[in-house]
C-alpha cells in the first residue's frame, strides 16, 4: 500500500470518542468550571511552551519517531483519562495530551513533505496535506456521533476507553511508513538559534508566517464563538448542534477537495475575502451561513497552498523546528485573539464585535503587506 494512503488511514483511525462530551465528562467527574477552565488554559500554555523543543527533537533525531511517540502518548492519554477520578489525575492526562500534540505538529507535515520530495512528488503535497486533514476530520466526526451513542448506552467512561484500540491501530499503521532520513547534525542550541536566524534573515519566510497568522485571525474570529453566534440566532441546542455537524462535514470536504490552479488565487486573496465575510457576518445573522460555508473553503484551500510554499522555502533539516516555530506563533495569536474577542463580544455583542474585528484585521493586513513588501524589495 502506498505510504500516503497509510497516512490517511492512520489519521482517520485516531478516533477520540470523547470529544463530543469531554467537558461534560470532566464535570460529571466532579471538577468545577474553574478547574476545567484552568486545565484548558494550561493545555494551551503547555502546547506553546513545548512546540519548539519537540520540533528540534524531530529535526535532530527523527520525524517518524516524534510522530510515533505522539501516537503512543495519545494512547496513554486515553487510558489515563479513562482511569481518572480526580483533578490531579486529569491534570496529568492533560500534560500527556499537550506533549502528544506538540510531538506531532511540525514533525508530521515535515515527514510527509520529505518522503514526497524524495520520490519527486513534492508538487502533490498541498493535495496530500488537505486530504490528510479531511480524513482526520472524518474520523473526528464519526467519533463524535458514535461516542454520543456509546456514552448514552454504556456510559461516558466506556466511550473514553473505546478510543484506546483505535489509537493503537493507528500507531501500528504509522510504524509501517518509511522513515525520514534528513537530520540536523548541529547541536540542539545551535540548531535552534540557526532556525530563528533563518527566519530573521529570510523576509519571505517571515512573511509566510505572518500571513498564515492573518489568515487564521480572519477566520478564527468567527469560528471561535460560532456556537454562541448561531445560538443567538437560533436559540436551540439541537439547531446549534446540527450547524456544528454541518460545519464539520464542510471542513472535511473542503480539505479533501483541491482547487488546483485556482488555489494560488484563493491564497493571494484569502485575508481580503475572509475579512469581508467577517464583516458580512456582523451585518446580518443570515450572512453567517455564507461566512461559515465560503469561509471554510477559502481557509482550507489557502492554507494548503501556504503549506506548500512554507515547506518549499525552508531546508529539510530545519523543517520540523520551523514548523513548530510557526505553531508557537499561531498558538500565541489564537490565545490573545480569544481573550480580546471574548472581552469585546461581552461588551458590545458578537455582531458589532465582528464588524470591528474585520476592520482591525483589514488594517493590520495593509500594514504587514507594506512592511514586508518593502523588505522583500531590498
Amino acid at each position: 500500500m502506498d505510504y500516503i494512503k497509510r497516512f490517511y488511514i492512520s489519521g482517520f483511525l485516531r478516533i477520540a470518542f470523547y470529544l463530543g462530551f469531554f467537558l461534560v465528562y470532566l464535570q460529571d467527574m466532579g471538577l468545577s468550571k474553574a478547574q476545567i477552565g484552568f486545565l484548558m488554559g494550561l493545555s494551551l500554555i503547555l502546547v506553546a511552551l513545548l512546540e519548539v523543543p519537540t520540533g528540534v527533537v524531530a529535526d535532530e533525531v527523527s520525524k517518524k519517531l516524534s510522530v510515533l511517540l505522539s501516537e503512543a502518548l495519545s494512547l496513554l492519554y486515553s487510558l489515563v483519562l479513562y482511569l481518572a477520578s480526580s483533578f490531579q489525575v486529569v491534570l496529568i492526562s492533560m500534560i500527556i495530551a499537550a506533549l502528544a500534540t506538540t510531538l506531532r505538529t511540525g514533525a508530521e507535515t515535515a515527514w510527509i513533505y520529505e518522503l514526497l520530495s524524495r520520490d519527486d512528488r513534492a508538487e502533490e503535497y498541498p493535495k496530500v496535506y488537505g486530504r490528510l486533514r479531511a480524513f482526520e476530520m472524518a474520523g473526528g466526526f464519526i467519533g463524535m456521533i458514535a461516542g454520543g451513542i456509546l456514552a448514552d448506552a454504556f456510559g461516558m467512561r466506556f466511550a473514553v476507553l473505546m478510543s484506546a484500540p483505535f489509537f493503537l491501530i493507528s500507531l501500528i499503521i504509522t510504524a509501517t511508513i518509511p522513515a525520514d532520513t534528513v537530520k540536523s547534525e548541529a547541536p540542539y542550541t545551535l540548531h535552534l538559534s540557526e532556525s530563528i536566524r533563518f527566519i530573521r534573515d529570510s523576509p519571505a519566510v517571515a512573511w509566510l508566517i505572518a500571513y498564515a497568522n492573518l489568515i487564521g485571525l480572519s477566520f478564527a474570529a468567527f469560528t471561535s464563538f460560532m456556537q454562541l453566534y448561531f445560538y443567538g440566532f437560533l436559540p436551540s441546542i439541537m439547531g446549534v448542534s446540527m450547524i456544528m455537524a454541518l460545519q464539520t462535514i464542510l471542513n472535511s470536504a473542503s480539505w479533501y477537495i483541491d482547487a488546483g490552479k485556482y488555489r494560488k488565487v484563493i491564497y493571494n486573496k484569502a485575508v481580503a475575502v475572509l475579512t469581508f465575510l467577517l464583516f458580512l457576518a456582523g451585518l446580518s445573522a443570515w450572512f453567517g451561513f455564507l461566512t461559515m460555508i465560503l469561509g471554510t473553503f477559502v481557509f482550507t484551500q489557502s492554507f494548503k497552498e501556504w503549506q506548500a510554499r512554507f515547506h518549499t522555502a525552508i531546508p529539510h533539516e530545519k523543517r520540523a523546528t520551523l514548523g513548530s516555530l510557526y505553531s508557537l506563533t499561531a498558538a500565541i495569536t489564537s490565545g490573545v485573539l480569544n481573550v480580546f474577542v471574548g472581552f469585546l463580544f461581552d461588551r458590545i455583542g458578537i455582531m458589532h464585535g465582528l464588524i470591528i474585528i474585520s476592520v482591525f484585521v483589514g488594517a493590520l493586513y495593509g500594514v504587514f503587506q507594506l512592511t514586508f513588501e518593502r523588505e522583500l524589495s531590498n
